[in-house]
């Protein structure tokens, strides 16, 4: 309908204004007459085209009328212009059907999300479009009911078969107590558990971070698995995460102690508390009241007042890894924390009192520890209310190359680079190969692929692979054993001592070849602690590892 007619003169300003609608725009003569008709439009002037008059959008036409410009100014259309360029705009999908059912419009979100062309359903009912049931469907209750839908799950089968399940939200279309139809809004269930899994990681975050506060920053969902032994141990965590029980994680280097640890905080109820995380066997052994425990001003010299690990973790849980190298002494006044919940910074008098959760990891088996007092039994009861064996990576060795090819990914993205496969021949490699290091070791091995690698391959073959991986492709992929030493001592010359350190050199070499780099392994191999190992490949200058 025709609202405004707009005449011109020859310089294109406005010279006249006639009100032809029922609803006038409401503008006075003096406000538009004498003003360049490209300054009211705010653009050029067409020959169609849209101008704001009033705070209200309209159409206009120019024509030529007896010589002179004319504009035919009309609000027809323009909302419901506007309303669907809204919907287009729109990620959640959005459906219209009329009041017996019948499809009427969709949005772009609606069809990309359900996979079809709205064109194809036009005319159509409900039922003939979906395989739902009339009953539970959220459109048709609206219809029967006149009342709004909220947050309703719909499950159906989409056109290519596969099976979808949305969260729908709809509100009937009633003008003058007459129902026109219904309006749907559908999201993907699948994208709101992403979107909730992003808001909680961000949640447990901010409310676990502060000046001395960490965020355990993985979930289960990171564990890359699918063997069934991983998920039985998974399935397992889950369930003792909503408890307050010690647990104690074994399994040899590399199997991912930590990984499952932060999956059992971030699963628990104290999700949104600290997480903190400890190496033990880096914690000197002078140092280690004061930095479980805190500190007073003036317990020794240069003391100041300082939060523990156990204050600043109030609430949430603490990680101890490698806890097996915490000597006797130590465990003692860590059981007495453990028991009474409670405990002194040093230089002290008051007690503080704390929640913390204990989740403990060891390399190693602790009951032979036991065995040699290393380990005190009452201590070894109080951390391993639950214990949960970590399988060896040998031994799930489809996750091999289910992890390989997520390593590889996250490269890819890390480095903007297009997708890279690997070839069936290195996939071979790695699902025969014994992986002593364990999911740290292929990690390894496949950034070392990924940097051998030209920049524009596409593939990551046997070549990529390092010096040991690519022997052992003629070798049947047989864990690597160490060769004959012999030569070592007996041939060339020297003196006994020179000898001797050739020897030990080659020993330490081959054995930290065959255990992958693993130091604990290596050391347990050659009957000496790792401390020794270390110290030995540092005086030999055994750099490599």
């Amino acid at each position: 309908m025709l609202d405004l007619i707009i005449k011109l003169d020859n310089e294109c300003r406005i010279k006249a204004l006639q009100q032809v609608g029922r609803h006038p725009v409401l503008l006075a003569d003096t406000q538009l007459i004498g003003r360049e008709i490209d300054h009211v439009l705010g653009a050029p002037l067409k020959e169609y085209g849209m101008v704001e008059l009033d705070n209200n959008f309209y159409r206009y036409q120019c024509a030529a009328e007896a010589g002179e410009k004319v504009l035919y100014v009309s609000s027809d259309g323009v909302l419901l212009e506007f309303y669907q360029q809204i919907s287009r705009l729109m990620s959640e999908g959005v459906q219209v059907y009329d009041r017996n059912g019948y499809f009427l419009f969709a949005n772009p979100a609606s069809e990309m999300l359900e996979g079809y062309d709205s064109r194809e359903y036009q005319g159509k009912h409900l039922l003939d479009i979906y395989d739902v049931n009339e009953e539970y469907s959220t459109v048709l209750t609206i219809l029967r009911t006149k009342k709004p839908v909220a947050n309703r799950c719909d499950r159906f089968k989409m056109k290519n078969g596969t099976t979808l399940t949305t969260i729908n939200s709809g509100y009937p279309l009633i003008i003058d107590n007459y129902l026109y139809g219904a309006v749907v809004f559908e999201s993907d269930l699948s994208v709101l558990k992403r979107l909730e899994k992003r808001t909680f990681n961000l949640e447990a975050y901010i409310g676990s971070t502060g000046p001395d506060g960490q965020a355990a920053m993985y979930t289960f969902d990171d564990i890359v698995h699918e063997a069934e032994s991983m998920r039985e141990l998974i399935h397992f965590a889950k369930k003792v995460s909503l408890t307050d029980s010690a647990i104690l994680i074994v399994g040899a280097t590399g199997t991912g102690k930590e990984l499952v640890a932060q999956g059992i905080h971030s699963f628990s109820p104290r999700r949104y508390k600290p997480f903190i995380d400890i190496n033990c066997s880096a914690v000197p052994g002078n140092l280690f009241e004061s930095i479980f425990f805190g500190t007073e001003k003036g317990a020794f010299t240069g003391s100041v007042s300082k939060p523990g690990l156990f204050e600043t973790a109030n609430g949430g849980t603490i990680f101890l890894d490698e806890v097996n190298s915490i000597s006797p002494e130590i465990q003692v006044k860590l059981l007495r924390v453990l028991q009474e919940k409670r405990f002194q910074r040093i230089g002290g008098s008051k007690y503080i009192q704390c929640d913390v959760r204990i989740i403990s990891a060891a390399n190693e088996d602790l009951n032979v520890l036991i065995k040699q007092q290393k380990i005190r039994m009452d201590f070894y009861y109080r951390i391993s209310a639950i214990k949960m064996d970590l399988p060896d990576l040998k031994d799930r060795s489809q996750d091999s190359l289910l992890l390989a090819r997520h390593f590889l990914d996250e490269l890819c993205k890390q480095y903007h680079r297009e997708q890279v496969t690997i070839a069936q021949e290195v996939l071979a490699v790695f699902e025969q190969y014994e992986w002593p290091g364990n999911v740290r070791e292929l990690h390894h091995v496949i950034e070392y692929a990924f940097n051998r690698a030209a920049d524009d391959a596409s593939i990551l073959t046997l070549d990529c692979l390092p010096g040991y991986l690519r022997a052992l492709e003629n070798e049947g992929c047989a864990a690597p054993q160490c060769q004959d030493l012999k030569g070592y001592a007996t041939e060339g010359s020297g003196t006994f001592d020179e000898r001797m350190e050739r020897f030990e050199y080659e020993l330490i070499r081959q054995t930290l070849t065959a255990n992958g780099g693993n130091i604990t392994h290596s050391a347990r191999q050659l009957g000496i602690s790792r401390q020794s190992l270390q110290y030995r490949m540092k005086k030999l200058n055994i750099y490599d590892w």
